[in-house]
């Protein structure tokens, strides 16, 4: 697989994060999970940049190992977003967001799901909700 390829989110849908195919500069200890937070996680941080824009929010990213969550926030109103780990769960269909008090609140309302594709729309419509 040519990783130099792989430019956005979607590109890792069926991307197997424990694969032998990483980078060099990626191998030593902890080797899949230095490429996730190394190369994987600057893309999933310049995409939720672009839909926070797109939705008129801001955003604030935490990777963990091999998942991460976010916070929107617009106008004051909050959204959770996690994503799980990326190796063992269909992670690009199932993408977890729900609102929240603010950026501590990481059990918030109801659990809703989305495909990645769809995330920027559903924060939009639930923001307008909200």
């Amino acid at each position: 697989m040519d990783l130099s390829k792989m430019k956005t989110v979607k590109d890792f849908k069926n991307y197997d994060f424990e694969s032998c195919d990483v980078p060099q500069k990626y191998w030593g200890d902890y080797t899949h999970l230095n490429f996730f937070k190394g190369y994987f996680i600057p893309i999933v941080r310049k995409e939720f940049k672009a839909i926070a824009k797109k939705i008129g929010a801001t955003v604030t990213l935490s990777p963990n190992n091999f998942e991460w969550t976010a916070f929107f926030k617009k106008d004051n109103k909050f959204i959770y977003v996690g994503v799980s780990d990326v190796r063992y769960w269909k992670w690009y269909d199932s993408v977890l967001f729900r609102t929240a008090e603010n950026e501590k609140d990481y059990t918030g309302g109801c659990n809703r799901y989305c495909s990645y594709e769809e995330l920027a729309e559903e924060l939009s419509d639930l923001f307008d909700r909200m």
